[in-house]
């Protein structure tokens, strides 16, 4: 904390000297924040934030505390803070820019309001307060000095009423007053103060919290079978992923593939001309990052692929994979830069046999750092001249945290509303510690938690815990580097449930495309891969299609834009239910738009049970009658109270999308 005052008018801090304060005020557990306020917390454009703090002083003194927040080099706004009990005070601040944002507490022990306080107590009990009129008239002086023309005259006013002995309780009444209390939080008496230091904020566009993405290759958008698709053949898949309700289509890697040790089908070593090797393995004598493969198109062709997308309102993400094909431009020309040794250890016909990796590893030391950032930093400046808002970094991890932040903060202060995602399934704190670092979006455990129970651990760790101020989920149903055991039956009740949970769960949710729409599920023997992968071959998709996942996604993605409450993350509530099949939480915007949504987690058998909605949170009474609207099928149930029959068949449908509505009498 620091010791000195501060004087508030007119939106602005100046700072004031005075040797009477001694920290007497005492500011601590402050929240939100993030590492001490070594990091930023992240917020979306619109967001209300919420500051918490104990603020406490010695005796029965009053005490005040205001937030002051600013976006970058703007004057200080203001925004106060009330007690809620056991010293804890609470207040809050909109940010509405993107970009960073500072905030901090100034917190002071109040005469005035102390004085004010024990005027109110005694006229409450009928005590005379006429020795505490002369004190009232000191404080009336005081403020008088630092009030403006208008109030000036006013508290000259009250200072005669408060010298006349034959008034002293109209000088009571006016210190109990509308008028008094304005004085006081206009002209504070704020020596006696202490002041936090600043916490930081980043402040991004809604797209970081309210995205569903949808994955594809774009060498497999081609309508004839054997054919290598091209940007040209995407721009053709636009109007049919924008009509399924998806605003992000994502790309892996989309630049010129290595040929040495050029990986086959299924990754194996023995690659022909045919195969088109996987596009992880980036750079050739055409390029690297910064080129594009020219089986594709050209860069006008992407150009003109994310503005023909632009207008469907879908944007273009693109992985950032640091993998270097042998033949990438870099490798001969920085051989120092790159890990070359090592092999990969792979089992091929029954046997463990030695390969070499198609691609290389940068290693960024000190003595590469500074011309490594300065390359990287022109290739992420050149995609953003293509129109590339959002950019998923492939494994971060493999490089240091300080390497991310230091990137991150140089580009994203010219390009605020640039998204960096941090694409990696690694150790929890090691994700952590890359959202910590700059990274906006996170991928998420989301597939791997499956039971009733650890479902409602980790959502309840995304939204209650620390987490919640600094980490953005990103719920994926499957990726092309992960066919999760969950969906290797092709059992379509099965997918249906995981795609539901990962839409109404999370507010940013993304498929891998083509792979999940059409149930494809064949793994590779014992792992968590997809057989025969299109990370390693051209696929032909029927892309006329249509099966019951497509109806579901198609609506779900509709409801999802129409109801706020389905477009954050942290804003659920798990709701109690003996049956450990059904999985209840309340999705609450706390502006009239409420849902409760009802999982069958057993895909094969029908389960029912009493759900036990939180009515304190719906606005309800114990034994108020209110409508479950199912938005999936228009169906509507007259509930009443707390407990409420829920009943669902996997098989017909295995779960409620419920929006909670007024009951006004009508027949349903």
């Amino acid at each position: 904390m620091k010791g000195k005052s501060i004087f508030v008018m007119n939106n602005q801090m100046e700072n004031i000297s005075s040797n009477l304060n001694q920290n007497l005020v005492i500011i601590e557990n402050i929240s939100p924040e993030n590492g001490h306020g070594e990091y930023a917390i992240k917020a979306v454009s619109g967001d209300f934030i919420f500051v918490q703090a104990d603020i406490l002083t010695n005796g029965n003194s009053a005490l005040a505390a205001r937030i002051f927040y600013k976006n970058k080099e703007k004057n200080w706004q203001i925004a106060f803070m009330k007690p809620v009990g056991n010293d804890r005070w609470e207040g809050k601040f909109q940010v509405q820019e993107t970009g960073s944002y500072v905030y901090k507490i100034f917190s002071w022990v109040d005469p005035i309001a102390t004085w004010q306080t024990e005027i109110n107590r005694r006229l409450q009990k009928y005590l005379p307060i006429a020795d505490l009129i002369p004190q009232g008239l000191k404080l009336l002086e005081q403020m008088s000095r630092l009030a403006s023309k208008e109030d000036t005259a006013l508290i000259k006013e009250a200072m005669r009423l408060f010298k006349d002995k034959n008034r002293v309780d109209e000088a009571g009444q006016l210190a109990g007053s509308f008028r008094f209390t304005e004085w006081l939080n206009r002209y504070p008496d704020n020596r006696l103060s202490s002041e936090t230091s600043e916490f930081s904020i980043l402040v991004y566009r809604k797209k970081l919290e309210f995205s569903s993405w949808y994955t594809m290759f774009p060498r497999s958008a081609s309508d004839d079978f054997g054919k290598h698709g091209t940007f040209e053949d995407v721009v053709k898949r636009l109007p049919r992923i924008a009509d399924l309700g998806f605003d992000v289509l994502h790309f892996p890697p989309i630049h010129p593939i290595g040929f040495q040790n050029k990986k086959s089908r299924n990754g194996g070593q023995k690659a022909d001309e045919s195969d088109p090797g996987s596009p992880f393995a980036i750079g050739n004598f055409n390029g690297g990052h910064e080129a594009i493969h020219p089986v594709l198109g050209t860069i006008g062709d992407f150009k003109n692929l994310v503005l023909e997308a632009k207008k469907l309102d879908i944007e273009i993400a693109l992985d950032l994979a640091l993998q270097f094909s042998p033949d990438h431009p870099w490798v001969s020309e920085y051989p120092d830069w790159f890990e070359k040794t090592g092999s990969e250890q792979i089992f091929a016909s029954g046997q463990l046999t030695s390969v070499q990796p198609d691609f290389y590893q940068i290693k960024i030391n000190e003595d590469n750092e500074e011309a490594f950032h300065g390359a990287l930093e022109e290739i992420i400046r050149l995609w953003i001249s293509w129109g590339i808002q959002i950019i998923r970094v492939v494994q971060p991890e493999k490089h240091p945290f300080y390497f991310w932040q230091k990137l991150i903060e140089n580009i994203t202060v010219e390009f605020p509303d640039l998204i960096f995602y941090a694409g990696t399934f690694t150790r929890p704190k090691v994700m952590n510690a890359l959202s910590k670092s700059g990274f906006a979006l996170s991928d998420s455990y989301f597939m791997w938690r499956n039971g009733k129970y650890e479902l409602e651990q980790y959502i309840n760790e995304l939204a209650y815990s620390s987490q919640k101020d600094f980490y953005k989920p990103i719920f994926w149903t499957n990726t092309p580097d992960i066919n999760p055991f969950n969906l290797q039956s092709g059992h379509e009740p099965q997918q249906l449930i995981r795609f539901f949970l990962a839409a109404t769960l999370s507010g940013s949710y993304g498929i891998y495309g083509p792979v999940f729409e059409q149930l494809v599920y064949e793994s590779f023997p014992g792992k968590e891969e997809y057989w025969n992968s299109e990370k390693f071959e051209i696929k032909h998709w029927d892309w006329e299609k249509d099966t019951k996942v497509n109806y579901l996604i198609r609506l779900i993605n509709a409801i999802r834009k129409e109801n706020p409450a389905l477009q954050k993350t942290n804003n659920v509530h798990t709701c109690f239910l003996e049956n450990d099949q059904i999985l209840a939480f309340l999705k609450n915007d706390f502006a009239g738009n409420k849902l409760l949504c009802v999982v069958n987690l057993d895909s094969y058998h029908r389960q029912s049970g009493m759900v036990q909605v939180p009515v304190h949170m719906i606005n309800k009474n114990h034994d108020e009658t209110f409508i479950a609207h199912d938005l999936i099928t228009d169906a509507c149930y007259t509930w009443r109270g707390e407990w409420n029959y829920v009943e669902l068949d996997p098989h017909i449908l295995p779960f409620h999308l419920l929006r909670i509505e007024d009951y006004h009498g009508e027949i349903y």
